[in-house]
């Protein structure tokens, strides 16, 4: 490298933080401050001397400081796709191929096609839905429960209204233009976000063509399921939740996008993305959002494996009980565990899915019991929100 080549790669980083609005730490994705900030420690022995570039990398340094001390970001995870959805392994399903299986609850036949599902998916469904509530609450979580549907018929009505096999007027493009921007409606639920803002909240260090090809893949699998939905009673006293069966296929969302940012070769480095609601198991999801019917999650989660992020989701997550006690064959339906050694199943639960949500603290402790049924385990979990207390809680400018 020479000082030319140091000086290019000092003007593109500087230009790239002279674009974050201020104030920065509120709008500056931590994961590209550091490598920002690794690139200009490499190039410092040619520009040492340089007044900007030492106020460019203190900036940045200081910046990186703060972002550390606030910790990771918290989102939200609806219940219901928790509850509803279950994991479905690439390898057991190819894109044409229908997956079935029966509703815990209702007994009634679940499907999904098109795709298949996985711990990122869930990550998506937490991230857009964390998104949406922000821009409803106008910067911050809304405090007011504001429900779609009044009941069952109103779900069904609506379900008719955005029945898959009919041409919505309202699906986004797949690629938008600048120049041709959507004209959202105020009923429209949408929600806009950048590659950065979904860097920051996921913790995940994908570039923009990977963020794309996950939104894309979460958004084309097609459910026909029975999902848990939170309904308001006794004139907004109460809300109790109860499961409808989907009657059509429905995507989660449709999505659309800007590219920004694109190189001579055509790679395109920043996307704007716009996701809408405009299915019905969308709008059960956000329904559910704006009823509250949600819990926090801190993206040091979507590091844990996959299977530990799957267990705490489908068994866990959703309740507020201290202590739990789940038989064995009940985690193994839920988690679509194949070994039938018993001994090495016992083993793989406890070494790869239990001990990390031990140390990570999400489980305080966990044992076999002896059950009717066969094995079980009591599991002991910390109050509610207390493995959140180090993590500070951001809003969206």
């Amino acid at each position: 490298m020479n000082k030319k080549e140091a000086k290019d790669i000092f003007e593109k980083i500087k230009q790239e933080y002279d674009k974050i609005s201020f104030p920065k730490y509120h709008h500056a994705s931590l994961i590209d401050l550091k490598e920002q900030y690794r690139q200009l420690r490499e190039i410092g022995t040619f520009l040492k001397n340089d007044f900007v570039y030492a106020r460019l990398i203190n900036s940045i340094s200081q910046i990186i400081k703060r972002l550390d001390r606030k910790g990771t970001r918290i989102s939200t995870s609806e219940r219901g796709i928790n509850k509803a959805i279950h994991p479905l392994s690439k390898r057991g399903n190819k894109d044409t191929t229908v997956y079935e299986w029966e509703s815990d609850k209702t007994r009634k036949k679940c499907m999904v096609t098109n795709g298949y599902w996985d711990v990122r998916n869930y990550i998506v469904m937490d991230v857009i839905g964390y998104f949406y509530l922000i821009k409803e609450g106008g910067g911050q979580l809304p405090k007011n429960v504001t429900p779609i549907f009044q009941n069952f018929e109103s779900i069904k009505k609506r379900e008719q209204e955005l029945d898959v096999n009919n041409i919505n007027k309202n699906n986004l493009p797949t690629v938008i233009m600048d120049n041709n921007l959507p004209d959202f409606k105020e009923d429209d639920y949408y929600v806009k976000f950048t590659d950065q803002k979904f860097r920051e909240y996921t913790g995940l260090n994908l570039c923009s063509n990977d963020i794309l090809d996950l939104l894309l893949r979460t958004s084309r699998t097609e459910f026909k399921i029975t999902f848990p939905i939170r309904i308001i009673k006794n004139e907004g006293k109460e809300m109790k939740e109860k499961w409808y069966s989907m009657n059509v296929f429905s995507r989660p969302f449709e999505i659309g996008y800007i590219n920004q940012d694109e190189r001579s070769d055509g790679i395109v480095q920043r996307r704007v993305y716009y996701i809408l609601f405009n299915t019905i198991l969308g709008q059960m999801f956000i329904h559910n959002l704006l009823t509250k019917n949600y819990d926090f999650i801190s993206n040091k989660f979507y590091h844990l494996p996959q299977s530990s992020q799957i267990f705490y989701r489908r068994f866990l997550l959703h309740h507020n009980y201290r202590k739990e006690q789940i038989n064995l064959s009940t985690i193994k339906e839920g988690m679509k565990f194949q070994d039938k050694n018993i001994t090495n199943l016992i083993s793989n639960l406890e070494i790869n899915t239990l001990n990390p949500l031990v140390k990570e603290g999400l489980i305080v402790s966990y044992k076999q019991v002896k059950g009717t049924n066969g094995i079980k385990y009591e599991i002991v979990l910390p109050k509610k929100g207390d493995h959140l207390q180090q993590t500070e809680a951001t809003c969206i400018s």
